[in-house]
């Protein structure tokens, strides 16, 4: 990560990023600006286990 100066607060990783060939980044993918998306919705901790994972 970067601070407010643009110098590292710690360097990057020496390994390189976590990639598969026909897609370097997704993140635009769970981004979406259309109304009729809808909004997102925010969990808590005991509603988010049961509805996507039992192992916590």
């Amino acid at each position: 990560m970067k601070d407010s100066s643009g110098n590292w607060r710690d360097p990057p990783s020496p390994y390189p990023c976590i990639e598969i060939g026909d897609s370097k980044m997704n993140l635009n993918d769970f981004i979406s600006m259309d109304l009729e998306v809808g909004w997102g919705a925010v969990y808590m901790l005991f509603k988010f286990v049961p509805r996507f994972g039992s192992n916590y």
